[in-house]
């Protein structure tokens, strides 16, 4: 691949591992981290491979049979990352010891660890597909930032997809529901793409790559509070914004001001009691138990 797409893959890679990673594994206790890791490093390949083995032959036998420019060719090419992605996630739970080891855990940080792995592997996936265009081949690696941001928001939303499978599968044991549930959502995701390709209601190259840009990021919020929603439950948006919290220095409860900075499952705010700021917990107050205020060292 030519240097500066290899770069920009690289970034991809760093930037998941330490964002998405960091906070999976900084949150699990040590006895899980083992087999998160495992799932992430099981996931990296996956996605090459059910491109190249499963939808480059099934695009080649459709596009034999009904012609590339048949337009149910064209409509059948959607599900092809659905169809081919979401099985390719979620084979370890065909292995005994892994679904065990799933049905164990919580939901949203096996999705996590599963929609890590796939994501980057999948970025070095379109990396070489990208790197087949001359139009892309001549960018330098700071000017595919495009292509850096959707790879990296692209893991969260592969982790959504396999939450909610797997709250189907391991939790309910509704197989056939888990599996039509994440290749919907991957589906949703995918459509306006489609749309765009075919000029849909006639909007034009320019405003379909407006409407795509704002697609990408209303879809990663929705599928950000879909996994918010499967770990902290349908208050999460209340305790996210007015929650209430315990402070780590005072101990005393508050409520979550209106001035803060919030950074995922994290708020920085500032405590009314003993007007310190901290990085608190966002969504439990249970996550935090009462503690006696810090003292000095005697």
């Amino acid at each position: 691949m030519p240097a500066d797409i290899t770069i920009a893959a690289m970034i991809v890679s760093v930037l998941s591992l330490t964002l998405v990673g960091g906070v999976l594994f900084l949150r699990a206790p040590g006895e899980k981290r083992p087999f998160l890791g495992m799932l992430v490093l099981l996931m990296l390949p996956m996605n090459a491979l059910a491109f190249h083995l499963i939808r480059m032959p099934l695009d080649a036998w459709l596009a034999s049979a009904l012609g590339r420019q048949n337009e149910v060719y064209h409509a059948l090419s959607l599900l092809y990352a659905p169809i081919t992605e979401e099985p390719a996630k979620l084979w370890p739970l065909l292995i005994p010891y892994c679904y065990l080891r799933l049905k164990s855990l919580p939901v949203h940080r096996s999705a996590l660890a599963i929609g890590l792995g796939f994501g980057v592997g999948e970025a070095w996936t379109v990396a070489c597909l990208l790197a087949k265009s001359p139009e892309i081949a001549k960018y330098p690696w700071y000017m595919l930032n495009g292509y850096i941001g959707e790879r990296v928001m692209v893991c969260i939303m592969h982790a959504a997809f396999t939450a909610a499978a797997l709250v189907l599968i391991v939790k309910h044991r509704r197989v056939a529901r888990g599996m039509l549930a994440c290749m919907a959502l991957h589906l949703l995701g995918n459509l306006p793409i489609f749309l765009a390709k075919k000029n849909t209601f006639g909007l034009g190259t320019g405003l379909w790559a407006i409407v795509l840009q704002l697609w990408v990021l209303l879809y990663f919020a929705a599928m950000g509070g879909l996994l918010a929603y499967i770990t902290y439950g349908k208050r999460w948006f209340q305790k996210l914004i007015r929650g209430k919290v315990r402070c780590p220095e005072c101990g005393q409860l508050y409520t979550h001001p209106l001035l803060g900075l919030s950074l995922l499952h994290k708020n920085y705010e500032r405590c009314p009691h003993c007007r310190h700021w901290h990085l608190v917990n966002a969504f439990a107050e249970e996550d935090q138990q009462a503690s006696p205020p810090h003292t000095a060292d005697k």
